[in-house]
Order: structure tokens, then C-alpha cells, then sequence
């Protein structure tokens, strides 16, 4: 969404021309891309910072540019980027004068082939173009497309916290006198020096801005708030932090200028300091959740929607004492904080403390949909398993955006494809025939029409897969080392393992662990689809191939029969084993076909994620009729859940068929849960053991909403009374009043308990 909660929003695109002419300067003077880097972000800030609000209590808000340097989309764009359609809106509707006119056509015709999504795009290998040759999935029929970006960066919170600035900086300089002793990257370290820099004078922007507000301030307690900032951001320039609010601050604003939108193992990282500040009477828990909850509306601020992790509990945590005291307060600002945002999630396992639990229980009870439910118990061996990793790796993993699993501050996963696996069977009925533009794709198989049986189709269904799942390994390899080259991305890289030691950027050598994730779409309905072809043309024969295709073809208009005929077929979530075990083993195929590309094409991991955001609408909307009797165009199946309206036989069924796929062959997969209110309330403790006992018989993660079904009507319907209603919606969470009418509708159609 990228709209940023900052009052006082920048009126025009001065900021972009100036950037794009420092960028202009430092590709003429430099030709290391960390010194172009750290040239562009002196140009970034303070330039895109904002004043700190009246509610603040650590400062930073931040509104990124329409041109800039970013990681990955809400991070303003990946790379380089330019937001083309901001760009010519600016020319067509906005004021200005013939100068700043001129320098905005020049904003456009000068970035339109030098961004870095145009240069990935522009030098994609020929072997897969093809196969990937456009990433316009919101707009084309596309079954599987590349995703530009690099998502999920969790750098090491803990030991910035812990060494601060001067540490950083004191290493730093230690690894640019070998490299020049040794014939290393020097000019890289130079540039690192000078971004450390950067950050302390950033948060002496800050400073000077808070003393300010402080002057002016007729309010006694907001003097006093601002003091503590302003005294805060003085005392990190110069010594790591030594209290709760110092760590939270210098935390933040090195996240906002890297920039982050994960924000890690906060219990960890915050859980120390806490505890001291709160024994030696520096802070009361009342003082701490309203810091927490003023960072959390900061992280809400950025508006990056499937992103905006903060993740406490489980093992592997440094210090599990403290950091169990921390997760109290947390939870409670979470409660508070009535917003989209931070993406809470809580990793539990048999030792988690009861408040703990109890206290997560009860956010959820009133409508938070947080946190978000990991089971380290399951999570963690079905993690050393799939990633191939000791325990000790395993207890380290995060779940990024929608819910892919990476290491904290050691490996990269970045979902950097995105496979459309209904719109893949569609193309197979046909025989690789694209019906809604009259092309072909992908390679040349038998029809459904000319199968003689069902395991014929399924194998030329299943060369259909392997030929994106390829395609998308050989791009995802190609991705980092194009990104390597180009961008040192210097904050990620200062604090990723390995990376200093090795005197390498992130994605040029200096990652630890390299793998990579294949996002998945439509499982769901394209088993419920094999269940139909299966039973009905082949076993039963209660209608032809062909029949079935011209349906299809019809959208069912005129064939309502067959539409009966296929939804009454067998459908996931209903615990049937004749379409779940179709379900299982289509996700056993993809997550082990996907997992073998890995050393193929030269990285650590390469695992299938299913973690369904609204995609599962958008990409939806190209897909035509399908034989599980979805009519074209209509959204498929969020993730692992039932498709809308098909689990008829109650929650146990339901749960009883999404507890059947494994966790040890894939990177994330998300279990979105929906409660009545009214049930949740009337029966507290009879909820809350079904949700302890879905977890007890292996389930890994859940992500429960509890709403009133009737309150989603009222809010379509008068949506102007509902603005605090939020939902789950896939791998997110969003205001309900805020979502598009057909997402909307979608969440409403799903079944509630």
C-alpha cells in the first residue's frame, strides 16, 4: 500500500529530482557500487525523514520516495526504482512551473531502462524468458511470474543493540586495515564507515528536533517525553544504549534507513534491558508497554502490509528468562495498539510460560487477529529437515512477510517467484492452450480429451509444473547474482553473519546461507479440481472430457448441471480422504520438485512456501472456469484453507484435513482460522482447548480471526461505522473497510465457526 501515516505528507517530487541528480554525480565520480550506495542514501536522509508526531516516543517516521533506493516494494521499490504511474500522474495532474516540469520529464525518460527492475528484467537468461518473461501478474493470465525484490532482510538487532554505533564502527575499521593489508574490498568498509556515520547524524537530526518540540511544549509530561528522546538519540551517537528506550530508538531508526520492514526477535534484542531499567526503577511495565506501543504505531506507519514482522518466544532465544518477562509487555501493546500493524507473532512451545500464552489468548479473543500462532515444537524439527540444518540453526528461524522461513541475521530466502498451480492445471486440460488470450504456453502435452486415463493426465499436469518450478530456480540464483553486483545494500550486509568476516556484501559472497522460495497459488482448487476430473470423467464417467472442457469454456453458463455435478464432487476440508490425499501428494510433489533445484542451480535451499496473501483473489481474476466447479475469474483458496464455502462437515473435519500435509519438505505454509465472536465468548474455555488440542495433534501455525460474521455484512454495507474492524486476510492483516470489494467478498463467502 505504501501510503504512510505521516501528517504532513511532501507535496511534490523535489526530493526525487534531487535524488536523481546525486545518483547522476556519484555514477560519474564512483565506480564501486557502495560508494554510489552510500552517496544515495546521504541524498535519502534526512531528506525522506519526517517531524516526529505529537503521540511519539521514539522518533523516525518516514515517507519513501516515488524515486529512491529500496529492497523490495514497500520499501519504496527494489533497487533503483522509479514508481513510473506516480511519476506521469505528477506530469498530468499536478501544478508546477516549466523548470520543475522539465526536470520531471526528465525523472521519466532518464530511469525508464536504469532502474533495477528494468536492468533484472532486460538481462533475464534467454533460457527461461519464455517460461517468465513478464512480471505483470496483477494485470495478465500469466501461470507463473518473476518477483522483483529482496525480501525478509532480519539483521542482528541484538548485537546492535549490544555494541552500538561506536562498535560498529570500531569493527568496521578493523576489517578495512586487513583488507588493506590484505588486498580485500577496502572501498566497501570506507563506505560502511561513512553510512555508520550517516546513522549517528540521523539521530542528531532527531536530537536537535526533539530539544526543539521540548522548548515549545506547553505540556508538562510532553516536555518531559521529549527530554528522554532527545536525551536518548544524544547518548547512541556515541555509547551503545544502556536502557530500554535507547535500544528500542537506535533499533528503529538504523530499521527505517536500511530499510527494514522485519523487525525481529524483539523479547530478545529488548528483553535484557527491560528487565534492568524495570529492577533499578529507570521504568515501570506501564512506561515500557507505552514505548513498545509507540514503536509498534512507527512500524504501522510504513504501511508494508504483509510485512512488519516483530517475533517473540520459542527457543534459541539468548536469554529466555528476560525475554519471557519482555513477551508480557509486548503482548499488552499489542492489545492496545489497534492496528494493522506490527505483525505480531508469538513462537511458542511446551515451555512457554502460561501468562504468556493466556495473555496472547486474550488479544486474540478481542478481534487483534494476533499474534500469530507458531508451534516451535513442530516448526523446529520440520525446519532442520527441510533446510537440511542442526537444531541449533533451527531454533533460529523467522517467519518473513506471509509467513517464509528464513535464519535470524544468517540466511536469505527471498520469495522471488510466484507459480499460479490452478492456472497451470487450466492450461494442462487443454493440452498448454491459454484460452483467455489464444496462446500457448509452456510445453506441448496431451489434452485431458486424449488421456486414456487419470495418471496420464496427472503426469502431463506434472511436466506442466516442473517446467515453471525449473524456470523459477534458474531465475532465483540469477536474481541474487545480479543484485550482488549491483547493490552492497551496506546496512543489511553490517549486520548479516559472515558478511564482514568474509569482507563481502550480502548477495556477493558474503550471505552465509543463500536459498531461496517458491510462493505457491490455487493448491487447494487445483486438488479439489484433480478429485472431479478423477472421480468424474474417469472413475464414475458421469461426464466426458469433453463435456467438462466445453462447460469450462462456458463458464458454466447453460451447463449448470455439470457446475452441480463438480461442486458436489468431493472438496478439501471436510476430512474426505479420497480428495486429501490428492491434496497431500500434489503438495508433497511441488515442495520435493521445488526442494531438488537447490543444487542444481547453486543455492543452500529452495523450498515451496504456501502462504497465501490477497493473491489468491488477484491472481484469481485469470483464471477461468475450473473443473471444481469455481466459476471464472472467482478467488481461489486461501493457502492450505478450504476454498470458501466447500468445508460443509464443521470445524473438526475442517481442521482434521489441514492437519494432513507435512512441515518438513517446505519453507511456510499459513492455516487461517475464522471464530465467531459469539462462539469464542460464550464458549471460553472449550475454544481455547480446541485450539491447545489442534496444536497438540501437530499442528504447526495458526492464524485466527475472531469477528462476528454479521459485523463483516454491517461493514460492507456501512463501512464508515467499521474502520477498527480487522481481518486476517492471508499471509496479512488489514482493516476490512480498507480491502478491495472483491477481497472482501471473498473473506465473507469463507466459512466462519
Amino acid at each position: 500500500m505504501n501510503n504512510f501515516k505521516v501528517k504532513s505528507p511532501r507535496k511534490d517530487l523535489r526530493f526525487e529530482i534531487a535524488f536523481t541528480k546525486a545518483y547522476r554525480d556519484a555514477i560519474d565520480r564512483y565506480t564501486h557500487p557502495a560508494a554510489i550506495e552510500a552517496a544515495c542514501l546521504r541524498a535519502q536522509f534526512p531528506a525522506i525523514l519526517h517531524p516526529i508526531q505529537d503521540e511519539d516516543l521514539l522518533a523516525g517516521r518516514i515517507q519513501m520516495g516515488v524515486v529512491g533506493l529500496g529492497i523490495q516494494h514497500q520499501t519504496g521499490g527494489f533497487g533503483f526504482y522509479a514508481n513510473e504511474e506516480k511519476l506521469v500522474a505528477e506530469l498530468e495532474f499536478k501544478a508546477g512551473d516549466a523548470r520543475y516540469r522539465e526536470d520531471l520529464h526528465d525523472l521519466l525518460t532518464f530511469w525508464k531502462g536504469r532502474t533495477t527492475n528494468a536492468v533484472v528484467l532486460r538481462e533475464m537468461p534467454e533460457s527461461i524468458r519464455e517460461a517468465l518473461g513478464s512480471d505483470q501478474w496483477r494485470h495478465l493470465p500469466l501461470p507463473a511470474s518473476p518477483i522483483l525484490r529482496m525480501a525478509g532482510a532480519y539483521v542482528d538487532f541484538d548485537k546492535l543493540v549490544r555494541v552500538g554505533l561506536p562498535g560498529l564502527r570500531k569493527e568496521v575499521q578493523e576489517y578495512k586495515a586487513r583488507a588493506e593489508a590484505g588486498g580485500g574490498d577496502v572501498e566497501l568498509f570506507a563506505a560502511m564507515a561513512d553510512v555508520l556515520d550517516l546513522v549517528g547524524e540521523v539521530c542528531a537530526f532527531y536530537q536537535a528536533q526533539a530539544l526543539d518540540l521540548a522548548a515549545k511544549a506547553g505540556d508538562g509530561k510532553r516536555k518531559a517525553e521529549l527530554g528522554l528522546m532527545s536525551a536518548a538519540l544524544k547518548s547512541i551517537q556515541t555509547a551503545p544504549p544502556a536502557s530500554l528506550r535507547e535500544a528500542l530508538q537506535l533499533a528503529w531508526i538504523y530499521g527505517i534507513m536500511a530499510p527494514l520492514i522485519e523487525f525481529g526477535r524483539l523479547d530478545e534484542y529488548a528483553g535484557d534491558f527491560f528487565v534492568r531499567d524495570l529492577e533499578s526503577g529507570v521504568i515501570t511495565e506501564e512506561e515500557a508497554v507505552d514505548l513498545v506501543s509507540s514503536l509498534y504505531r512507527l512500524i504501522d506507519h510504513l504501511d508494508c502490509e504483509t510485512d512488519g514482522r516483530v517475533i517473540v518466544g520459542g527457543y534459541g532465544r539468548r536469554n529466555p528468562g528476560n525475554a519471557d518477562r519482555f513477551c508480557l509487555v509486548a503482548v499488552e501493546a499489542c492489545r492496545r495498539v489497534k492496528e494493522v500493524l506490527p505483525q505480531f507473532t508469538l513462537r511458542f512451545n511446551k515451555d512457554t510460560p502460561k501468562p504468556v500464552w493466556e495473555a496472547s489468548m486474550r488479544c486474540i479473543e478481542e478481534g487483534r487477529t494476533y499474534p500469530l500462532l507458531y508451534n516451535d515444537d513442530i516448526l523446529v524439527p520440520g525446519v532442520m529437515k527441510a533446510f537440511g540444518v542442526d537444531r541449533a540453526r533451527a531454533e533460529t528461524y523467522m517467519p518473513l512477510g506471509c509467513g517464509e522461513i528464513e535464519f535470524d541475521h544468517y540466511s536469505f530466502g527471498t520469495p522471488s517467484g510466484s507459480m499460479n498451480v490452478l492456472k497451470i492445471l487450466e492450461l494442462t486440460v487443454r493440452g498448454g492452450y491459454e484460452p483467455m488470450t489464444g496462446s500457448r504456453r509452456g510445453p506441448a502435452t496431451k489434452p485431458l480429451a486424449a488421456c486414456a486415463t487419470y495418471e496420464e493426465f496427472l503426469a502431463n499436469y506434472k511436466r506442466q509444473l516442473d517446467y515453471y518450478i525449473e524456470a523459477q530456480a534458474v531465475f532465483e540464483k540469477y536474481e541474487y547474482e545480479i543484485t550482488g553486483r549491483m547493490h552492497p545494500f551496506m546496512m543489511v550486509t553490517l549486520l548479516y553473519d559472515g558478511c564482514l568476516e568474509r569482507g563481502k556484501a550480502v548477495f556477493n559472497g558474503g550471505c552465509a546461507y543463500l536459498g531461496g522460495t517458491l510462493e505457491l497459488y490455487g493448491n487447494v482448487n487445483a486438488a479439489n479440481s484433480l478429485a472431479a476430473i478423477k472421480r468424474l470423467v474417469f472413475e464414475e464417467k458421469k461426464i466426458s472430457a469433453e463435456r467438462l472442457v466445453e462447460a469450462m469454456d462456458r463458464n458454466f453458463v447453460g451447463r449448470e448441471a455439470e457446475m452441480k455435478l463438480l461442486r458436489d464432487a468431493p472438496k478439501y476440508g471436510n476430512d474426505d480422504d479420497y480428495v486429501d490425499s490428492i491434496f497431500v501428494d500434489l503438495h508433497d510433489y511441488l515442495s520435493d520438485r521445488i526442494r531438488e533445484q537447490a543444487p542444481k542451480v547453486g543455492l543452500d535451499s529452495y523450498l515451496a512456501v504456501t502462504i497465501n496473501n490477497a493473491q489468491n483473489t488477484t491472481l484469481g481474476r485469470w483464471v477461468g472456469a475450473t473443473p471444481d466447479g469455481r466459476k471464472a475469474g472467482m478467488p481461489m483458496a486461501n493457502a492450505n484453507n478450504p476454498a470458501p464455502g466447500t468445508d460443509r462437515n464443521g470445524v473438526t473435519a475442517m481442521l482434521n484435513s489441514i492437519l494432513k500435509p507435512r512441515h518438513d519438505n517446505h519453507a511456510g505454509m499459513v492455516s487461517n482460522i475464522r471464530f465467531t465472536r459469539e462462539l469464542f465468548t460464550a464458549s471460553r474455555d472449550k475454544m481455547h482447548g480446541l485450539v491447545r488440542a489442534y496444536f497438540d495433534r501437530g499442528a504447526a501455525h495458526a492464524m485466527i480471526t475472531v469477528v462476528g460474521k454479521d459485523d463483516l455484512r454491517k461493514a460492507m454495507e456501512r463501512p464508515e461505522e467499521y474502520r477498527d474492524l480487522i481481518v486476517r486476510v492471508g499471509g496479512f492483516s488489514a482493516r476490512f473497510v480498507d480491502l478491495k470489494k472483491d477481497v472482501q467478498q471473498e473473506i465473507y463467502d469463507r466459512v466462519t465457526y
